[in-house]
């Protein structure tokens, strides 16, 4: 069988990834000298980009340069290209520093890895910023193929970044592992996938698990 994930909220911690930008837009007020407190530039940031988050199954737009877009937004003129590229690293590299992994995921993907022909992972995210935050979290060596809504051009639940993932695929059992009913469920779905959704109980999931390490039982259950 091959095994797809998503990343946010699935492998990763959603509290650190809180943290994580909220520590970014610290370091980005000060850097800016921005008279706002961390808070409220952090809020300023998700408030920009939410319609484009909104349509990201529609158009993906790298979430390195809303940012930028944004804290232009609160400064009296246009950002540098150095320190608009300042912002993108800063972006990534605090995710990194900061970002951790749910608990019981490591063991988990061991266990999955073991398993599957291929462990693929499917994420809404700039590429840059998902292979930081994989190699910081010592995790990317798991993983067979990784693609980003920004390889794809498109977020889930549009099919296209699910076909380009699966054309890594040689399996005839394929499954996905997922936190997000809209994006995650919905998409993995469509394609024929078994589905497993991590967290809330689900009307369109095939199974529901607490955690990675559940989904990871359940796999183990489905192969006996």
């Amino acid at each position: 069988m091959d095994i797809f994930l998503d990343m946010t909220g699935t492998i990763t911690d959603m509290e650190s990834e809180n943290y994580a930008f909220l520590k970014m837009s610290e370091a980005i007020g000060k850097r800016f000298s921005i008279d706002i407190s961390s808070e409220e530039i952090m809020r300023h940031i998700l408030n920009y980009r939410k319609p484009y988050m909104e349509k990201r199954h529609i158009e993906y737009y790298p979430i390195r340069n809303l940012i930028v877009r944004a804290i232009e937004q609160l400064l009296p003129r246009k950002l540098s290209s150095k320190e608009a590229l300042w912002i993108m690293n800063t972006y990534a590299e605090f995710h990194a520093k900061y970002v951790k992994l749910a608990p019981e995921a490591m063991n988990a993907l061991k266990k999955m890895r073991s398993i599957c022909s291929h462990m693929g992972l499917i994420t809404d995210a700039d590429t840059p910023y998902t292979m930081k935050v994989l190699s910081a979290l010592k995790i990317e060596s798991f993983f067979d193929s990784v693609v980003t809504a920004e390889d794809a051009g498109v977020g889930k639940p549009n099919p296209k970044i699910f076909r380009i993932a699966l054309q890594k695929s040689s399996e005839k059992i394929k499954i996905y592992i997922g936190d997000s009913e809209q994006r995650d469920i919905v998409g993995a779905k469509r394609m024929g996938m078994i589905v497993i959704k991590i967290g809330e109980t689900s009307n369109l999931a095939d199974y529901v698990a607490f955690n990675l390490k559940e989904a990871a039982e359940i796999i183990e259950n489905l192969i006996q």
